[in-house]
């Protein structure tokens, strides 16, 4: 049975790039007690780390961090301008709501400007305005009201959204799944493995600033040095009326073949395909031409790392209304505490040998 209250905290927690602290301190709380350690990078990242009978070292990452914006400025009327962090579409913006964090942990809440049709050009109606050049409304009348709330230049905004199971009870809708489910996912599989003796050190990763260039996995796998090393994100689900594919919601976990930072090790590739299809778990092939995950870092430590990575399928990805599918999910779980139970000396040496 999913646990629905988990992963809505988990989506809910603020923590845009270079802000995760409320994010890694809420993974860290579901971790804490299935694993025998617990280390931090100096950006940021927290790693738990579960020891096994073996030095062989298996990375798992989820990005912890999602799009948001900086406060840039405060114009003389008190709105606020912005600086995006991270990916963003100007559509998906207008009367968002939005909180801004002060430097005292208050949120104050503010609206995507916009204007409204009435006496507009089609040509005018039509125009999307670029997300640096938004602005944000918190109901001030002056700049020296929105600095007597504690507002300054380089507090983290965040999206508000809600956290909604959708039509299909299986599909959850909420903002920052990319990459909070791939967090969701390492906190399950510590969890069914808590106890359990296994072959390897695992260590689960929560990977701060991915949105704004992989910053977390380089030092994560810096300090780690795994010899294996799996990304969980989260990809884009083919099935919208305007783009047709192969990959969709409820399908199951999505193997990355390749994306625009990396080619999955065709050991591993292979090795996880043979387990899919051995517990009867869900899966589907993945391949994009653009886009990367923390493979684009993790498989560049040192001499290289055995790497792949694992997504789920997601709709209106970099967004604050997305949804996913908790089939894929739950695949992704049970690939990943299977890979985990089964991996031993044997299989790791059969995996590298598909390279030499």
């Amino acid at each position: 049975m999913v646990d629905l209250e988990m992963l809505k905290k988990i989506s809910l927690v603020n923590g845009i790039s270079g802000f995760e602290k409320q994010a890694t301190r809420l993974m860290k709380s579901y971790i804490e007690d299935c694993v025998d350690e617990i280390q931090y990078d100096q950006l940021g990242s927290l790693i738990g780390i579960k020891n096994g009978q073996s030095d062989l070292k298996v990375l798992l990452t989820g990005h912890v961090d999602e799009i948001g914006f900086i406060v840039k400025d405060i114009d003389e009327g008190g709105f606020i301008k912005v600086q995006p962090v991270g990916a963003w579409m100007g559509q998906n913006l207008p009367s968002s709501l939005m909180a801004i964090t002060t430097r005292d942990g208050r949120e104050i809440k503010g609206v995507f400007g916009s204007v409204p049709p009435h006496g507009k050009s089609v040509e005018e109606r039509n125009k999307v305005v670029e997300p640096k050049d938004s602005f944000i409304d918190i109901g001030v009348l002056s700049k020296q009201e929105a600095l007597d709330l504690g507002i300054h230049k380089g507090d983290p905004i965040t999206p508000v959204s809600e956290f909604t199971v959708m039509g299909n009870e299986k599909c959850l809708m909420s903002k920052a799944w990319d990459d909070r489910i791939g967090v969701a996912v390492i906190i399950e599989v510590l969890r069914q493995l808590k106890g359990q003796d296994i072959y390897p050190t695992l260590y689960g990763a929560g990977t701060v600033q991915e949105e704004v260039g992989l910053r977390g996995a380089k030092t994560v796998g810096q300090m780690v040095k795994p010899d294996i090393a799996i990304a969980i994100d989260v990809t884009f689900s083919q099935d919208l009326p305007s783009e047709k594919g192969d990959v969709k919601l409820g399908s199951g976990v999505a193997l990355s073949v390749m994306d625009g930072s990396v080619i999955a090790h065709t050991g591993l590739l292979k090795a996880l395909e043979s387990l899919c299809e051995e517990h009867h778990i869900a899966y589907q092939l993945d391949m994009i031409a653009a886009g990367g995950t923390d493979s684009g870092e993790l498989s560049k430590v040192e001499a290289g790392v055995m790497n792949i990575t694992l997504s789920i399928p997601s709709r209106y990805m970099h967004s604050h209304r997305t949804i996913i599918h908790v089939d894929d999910f739950d695949a992704t779980v049970q690939l990943l505490v299977a890979f985990i139970r089964t991996l031993d000396q044997n299989l790791y040496t059969a995996m590298v040998e598909d390279k030499r």
